[in-house]
């Protein structure tokens, strides 16, 4: 696994994950060591996601990769910074708080940027602002 080989030559992991990513992200944390882990637009599971916005589908059974983040949020030991856009149009609040809800209490903090979507977050300066927390 590429993660392997970075903590080869590297003792302080930070590991970001965006959107899609927070799910292989949240995995990854939950079995391997890091410093940080930092979650920008997260979702609690992809399957549960893809379900309220296709109700009429059966996602659940066509989903090969669930990336069930919910399930191993409460194995991450990793302090874990938590993005959301505040009017975030592909993830819902609901889904990252209870992403959120998942993780042990001392572990996550919760950042909401304000007047920002899943696509713009990246833009506003408070974004920038909480990353650099990453670098503490």
């Amino acid at each position: 696994m590429l993660f392997d080989r970075v903590a080869a030559t590297h003792s302080e992991i930070v590991l970001v994950g965006r959107s899609l990513g927070t799910g292989i992200a949240v995995q990854v944390a939950s079995q391997r060591p890091l410093h940080k882990l930092v979650l920008v637009t997260p979702y609690d599971s992809l399957a549960s996601l893809a379900a309220s916005q296709f109700p009429y589908f059966l996602v659940r059974l066509l989903l090969r990769d669930r990336y069930d983040s919910v399930r191993y949020a409460p194995q991450v030991t990793a302090p874990t910074l938590i993005i959301a856009a505040e009017h975030d149009e592909v993830i819902p609040a609901h889904s990252t708080a209870r992403l959120l809800a998942h993780f042990a209490k001392v572990v996550a903090t919760h950042k909401v940027v304000a007047g920002t979507g899943h696509n713009t977050v990246s833009d506003s300066p408070a974004y920038t602002q909480a990353l650099a927390w990453a670098r503490d």
